[in-house]
């Protein structure tokens, strides 16, 4: 996950790696952020938000429940 600017406005937005989000969380996120009126999911690897206060909201939220990608690192 990694902080970027989204469209010609530079809206605060999070980049995720492909394959980092499972269907069933990138779902559940879908489904919490358009309850909490907090950002909104432009593709499956994009999210948009309207304030940088509503991406940190939606970081703190999805933190703990996004797998942690392994790297392979070179011996």
């Amino acid at each position: 996950m990694k902080n970027v600017e989204v469209g010609m406005f530079k809206l605060p937005g999070l980049v995720f790696e492909r394959g980092e989000l499972p269907p069933e969380l990138n779902e559940e996120m879908i489904a919490w952020a358009k309850e909490e009126g907090v950002g909104m999911s432009m593709t499956e690897n994009l999210w948009s938000f309207k304030k940088e206060a509503h991406r940190e909201w939606f970081v703190l939220r999805w933190s703990d429940s996004i797998p942690k990608i392994k790297k392979d690192q070179d011996v």
